[in-house]
């Protein structure tokens, strides 16, 4: 029998209240790793899971990066556009330990 637990670090909210993505450690049979979960806001339901991506812990280190080059390219299509740019916002990541 599988043991599970899951516990959510972060909850990334979206430019609309329906929508959300958690960040989570998840361990199952003493082996931990991270997972992102998509969720949408259902009325009568509340949230409601539509995707869970699960990264293997060597994963985390690449997916910093990506995110980092992704936002430093959104941020020079505003400031090249003339579009208000908002001081950047640190997401801390959790440690794996």
């Amino acid at each position: 029998m599988q043991s599970s637990k899951n516990t959510v670090t972060h909850i990334l909210p979206s430019s609309t209240t329906d929508q959300r993505v958690e960040i989570c450690f998840e361990q199952t049979d003493g082996v931990e790793g991270v997972a992102l979960r998509y969720s949408t806001w259902t009325e009568g339901l509340g949230w409601c899971g539509q995707k869970t991506i699960r990264l293997d812990p060597d994963q985390l280190d690449d997916l910093h990066h990506a995110l980092t080059v992704a936002r430093h390219r959104v941020n020079r299509k505003r400031a090249e556009t003339g579009e208000h740019l908002e001081p950047a916002k640190v997401i801390q990541l959790p440690a794996l330990g």
